[in-house]
């Protein structure tokens, strides 16, 4: 059974599983969760007017405010929850229990300034959770995009032990993520064939924001089948509404011997519910004695600690058409620095310079592949990632040979 039998067929399968999944989610008025739900939601209301029955006839009592706000807050009644923990302020009932309740509210109606000013003020009445404190604090900084402020937080003398905490250290990096947003990256893969000297392949490059936007420019040589070329590209994202956003590509190759001359690319990419994505785009390639265009586009989505990714790419050609299949698939560690990933190929994917040969020959050529990945986070600002991999290919129609692939990756990110 060839590759692309297998991978087709995927492709179809993959599909209809996350728009289930979808369906599944929103389309669900009358399942035992919702039942349950209603029912939980009737015993919160019946809590809040037994105690509002017990709190007429003593109306200085804290806990019956606390209470009453809880449960206001668990029917995501926000503003009802709101009123009651005020109440309970105007008679200075200071403890954990309301800064517990007050914390919770203003995280959860996401007033995150708001919180940022409550939490001074259980600081200043002795609020003893500092952890509970640090993770608050550290969410409102993120989304009121005060990364600095937040790294700050982090990395204070206080809370030195608190930041080695599964939860708290994965929003300290996440912290730290969105405020490096300058980052270095350099990449160098071998070939090794079964009739051929080794291939070279090697990139470095930089990215940094540019408004709320991001550009990235990157140098790539190759040395492949005794010809030598050099490569300079740029990528640029620019941010939508809604979390949506556009690719932008453009590459020159300076001797066009391995790289096309002119790169193009485009790309739209669109967020779906569930934490899923979506894309539609092309690319064009000229090279000296052939052009290129391609339609591509990718699905993905993440499930718990997995990622799983599908792109297709519809290359057409003077005198042909060939369709490539990319599958991926990688788990998380609790440092979303560290996983693995597994690459599934059938044909010769445009955006992989490794399938770079002169005049895009190897885009009517089959080739089966197959890549392993580890990537491993060295500290909180840098990591590595080590692939290896496998190809059955053709290097003339009806003839193969194996191509075994060692990668090398690294990046470093800054202010």
């Amino acid at each position: 059974m060839t590759m692309r039998k297998i991978l087709i067929p995927l492709l179809y399968m993959f599909i209809p599983i996350c728009l289930c999944d979808v369906h599944s989610q929103t389309n669900r008025p009358a399942t035992e969760k919702n039942v349950e739900r209603s029912e939980r939601y009737k015993q919160y209301q019946q809590t809040i007017e037994e105690a509002k029955k017990k709190l007429s006839s003593d109306p200085e009592n804290g806990d019956l405010m606390i209470l009453i706000a809880n449960n206001y807050a668990w029917q995501e009644k926000n503003d009802s929850a709101l009123i009651y923990i005020d109440k309970a302020q105007q008679i200075k009932y200071y403890n954990n229990d309301l800064f517990d309740s007050w914390l919770n509210v203003l995280l959860w109606s996401h007033q995150y300034e708001k919180l940022i000013e409550t939490i001074k003020i259980a600081r200043q009445y002795n609020y003893t959770n500092n952890e509970n404190i640090l993770r608050k604090q550290l969410i409102a900084y993120t989304e009121l995009k005060e990364y600095n402020e937040g790294v700050k937080l982090a990395e204070s003398p206080e809370n030195k032990e608190l930041i080695n905490i599964e939860d708290i250290s994965y929003l300290y990096n996440n912290l730290l993520l969105k405020r490096n947003t300058n980052a270095i990256t350099a990449l160098y893969s071998l070939d090794f064939f079964d009739s051929y000297a080794p291939q070279h392949l090697a990139s470095i490059g930089y990215s940094l924001p540019v408004s709320k936007h991001t550009l990235a420019v990157r140098l790539n040589y190759a040395k492949r089948f005794g010809n030598d070329d050099v490569q300079i590209e740029s990528d640029f994202y620019y941010q939508l509404k809604n979390k949506s956003y556009m690719y932008f590509n453009y590459g020159y190759a300076f001797n066009a011997s391995l790289f096309p001359e002119h790169r193009l690319g485009y790309e739209y990419y669109l967020p779906l519910k569930h934490k899923m994505e979506t894309s539609l785009g092309a690319r064009y390639l000229s090279y000296t004695n052939s052009k290129v265009f391609i339609l591509t586009g990718h699905i993905e989505k993440y499930m718990g600690r997995s990622w799983l990714a599908l792109r297709p790419f519809y290359a057409i050609q003077k005198n042909f058409t060939a369709l490539t299949l990319i599958g991926n698939y990688r788990l998380y560690g609790k440092n979303p620095f560290n996983y693995w990933g597994i690459e599934l190929g059938y044909g010769n994917s445009p955006d992989d310079s490794y399938a770079n040969i002169l005049n895009a020959t190897y885009n009517d050529l089959k080739a089966y592949r197959v890549k392993l990945e580890k990537n491993i986070a060295i500290n909180r600002i840098s990591d590595l990632r080590i692939g290896i991999g496998y190809s059955r290919e053709e290097f003339k129609s009806g003839d193969y040979r194996n191509r075994y692939l060692i990668e090398l990756g690294y990046k470093f990110r800054f202010k």
